[in-house]
């Protein structure tokens, strides 16, 4: 790779540390660079899961996004910081970054990093090179995996779902008053960017006490107040609880209730989308692991929002089954009530769960906090 490859993969670098992995995750933080006779012209970056990866929307930025466009050769040569990605099916939602790139018409292809995942590695370079393109591959692995600890440690679990778990709570850590009430603790930015959290993901999970006592609705909006009907709701053990009236069976979101096996529903079960079931450990608790495995295998969820309660959080947590967690935190005491994460805990400080790479945001007077979970499976 000559030094004109090496400063402009450094720039597809930079143009990927623009993401956040609390919006991409599971998928990794990618940069690229589109480029016609040497030059730049167009920029971009994998800003959010199930949105355009980064080759994509720098094409879109360089004008050369369809075949037409690519007919007036707007683009001779991308930069991207991983290998393109060739598959189908399965999770994935967006076209291959491969057929976007033949389609262009592009020549060259300088990669910083070969894809990590063992069912993809090396595969889109295969592609590119049968079809004529040139590829040069750069020496940019270690940055790539230095930008993506979310993503590397979602690959150590390919069965099953990325699974984030959010909460708001005070600044005394209370997610309700000590009467149950939790609304609102934090304000309205922060509720708008949970509603975009949901709209980003494939589903929604919430246990039986927070379908019982909160009633929530568990609907996704867009940026624009547009709700987005395609994202599941995933309810554990609360088919029983709940009336015909619930707030949850008012709209047409697909639900998903996960319930023991010969459970007796209620004379309304026949209206549900779907009912799985799932087996019980020695404790009467649900096994929840084989649960997000029929989430993924058998819906094609990949990412999965957690939205309580606190003993489905402690149960995530002490399975090792969750990934990050993301807070908002409201300037507010509450100094009594209920916490975010509840259950058998740990016997010492340094047995708990040690959170790293912090990403933040101020919206309003609350302040969004995330984290990667260290010891998730």
């Amino acid at each position: 790779m000559n030094p004109h490859d090496t400063a402009l993969l450094e720039r597809a670098f930079a143009e990927a540390e623009k993401g956040e992995w609390l919006w991409t995750a599971p998928n990794p933080r990618v940069g690229a660079l589109a480029l016609q006779n040497g030059h730049v012209v167009g920029f971009g970056y994998h800003q959010r899961f199930a949105q355009a990866h980064a080759e994509e929307a720098a094409l879109i930025d360089a004008g050369a996004s369809d075949g037409e466009r690519a007919r007036r050769n707007c683009v001779d040569e991308i930069v991207v910081t991983l290998e393109p990605c060739s598959a189908r099916g399965g999770v994935k939602k967006r076209r291959p970054c491969v057929e976007w790139i033949l389609e262009a018409g592009i020549q060259r292809v300088v990669v910083g990093a070969v894809d990590p995942d063992p069912r993809h590695a090396g595969k889109g370079l295969e592609q590119l090179r049968a079809a004529g393109v040139e590829v040069v591959l750069g020496a940019g692995q270690a940055r790539f995996e230095q930008q993506n600890p979310a993503f590397l440690a979602a690959l150590q679990h390919p069965a099953r779902p990325w699974v984030l778990l959010k909460w708001a709570a005070t600044l005394d850590g209370r997610t309700a008053a000590q009467s149950g009430d939790s609304q609102w603790i934090t304000g309205a930015p922060a509720r708008l960017e949970v509603h975009q959290l949901r709209a980003l993901g494939h589903a929604v999970m919430a246990g039986k006490g927070t379908v019982q006592h909160d009633n929530p609705r568990l609907t996704a909006r867009d940026a624009l107040g547009h709700y987005n009907p395609k994202v599941a709701r995933v309810l554990v053990g609360a088919a029983a609880t709940i009336t015909p009236a619930a707030a949850l069976l008012q709209d047409a979101c697909p639900r998903i209730w996960i319930e023991r096996p010969a459970t007796t529903l209620p004379s309304w079960a026949t209206q549900l989308d779907h009912v799985m079931e799932v087996d019980c450990d020695a404790d009467g608790q649900f096994h929840l692991e084989m649960a997000l495995q029929k989430l993924s295998s058998d819906f094609q969820i990949g990412r999965l929002l957690v939205e309580g309660g606190a003993r489905l959080h402690g149960s995530l947590l002490a399975a090792g089954l969750a990934d990050a967690l993301v807070r908002y935190e409201a300037p507010l005491l509450l100094g009594g009530g209920r916490g975010a994460v509840e259950g058998q805990g740990v016997a010492h400080p340094r047995q708990g769960w040690h959170l790293h790479s912090e990403e933040r945001q101020q919206l309003g007077v609350d302040l969004r906090r995330a984290f990667l979970i260290q010891n998730a499976s």
